[in-house]
C-alpha cells in the first residue's frame, strides 16, 4: 500500500510545545473551507493520550519509553498507509530509538525546542539533522504554527496532487 502522506514526528522535551503545534495544525486544516473531508484525514497521535490508551502498561524507564515509541510508530505507519496525514507529538528522547522508528514509519523529524526543560529524570538527545526546527525560545506560538504549516504544505510532506486539498492560499 503506498502512502499518501509522510508521517511527521514532532520530537522535543516535555513541555516544548509539540502537542500545541500538532493540534494547531489539525485545527488549521480542518477549518479550511475548500477540499474534501480533512477532519478524517489528519490525525494527531499525542504522547500523553497514547500513554493513557495504548501504552498504559509502560513506565518511564528507557526500555518502556522505547516500547511506547515503537507502538506509536506502528500505529502511525498503519494510519499513514490508510491515507491519513499523521502528526506524532511524542518525545522520542533517544537517538537509537529514533533510528528504529525511522525503519518502521519513515517519519520526517520536526525538532521542537524550548530551553530549560531537561534534567536527569528527563533525558533527551536532540536530533542532529531534523527535517525542520521550531525553536520556541525564539518564535511565538503563532509563528511556530506558521513555520510548521508551511513545512506541511511543502512537496516534502504532501504530494503535489494533495497540496490543494489540504492547504489554503
Amino acid at each position: 500500500m503506498s502512502k499518501r502522506f509522510r508521517v511527521v514526528w514532532l520530537t522535543g522535551n516535555t513541555g516544548a510545545g509539540k502537542s500545541t503545534l500538532a493540534e494547531g495544525m489539525k485545527e488549521y486544516f480542518n477549518e479550511q473551507e475548500s477540499g474534501e473531508d480533512r477532519a478524517r484525514r489528519i490525525v494527531v497521535l499525542d504522547g500523553d493520550e497514547m500513554r493513557a490508551t495504548v501504552s498504559v502498561d509502560e513506565g518511564l524507564s528507557p526500555e518502556d519509553r522505547r516500547k511506547h515509541n515503537l507502538r506509536v510508530a506502528r500505529l502511525a505507519n498503519l494510519m499513514s498507509e490508510h491515507g491519513f496525514l499523521v502528526l506524532v507529538a511524542v518525545i522520542a528522547p533517544f537517538a537509537t530509538v529514533r533510528e528504529e522508528l525511522q525503519s518502521i514509519c519513515d517519519p520526517l523529524w520536526v525538532h521542537v525546542n524550548r530551553d530549560g526543560l531537561g534534567g536527569a529524570d528527563r533525558p533527551y538527545e536532540a536530533p542532529v539533522t531534523p527535517n525542520l526546527m521550531v525553536d520556541n525560545n525564539i518564535v511565538s506560538i503563532e509563528e511556530g504554527r506558521n513555520i510548521l504549516k508551511n513545512f506541511l504544505c511543502s512537496d516534502t510532506v504532501i504530494a503535489k496532487k494533495n497540496a490543494e486539498i489540504l492547504a489554503a492560499a
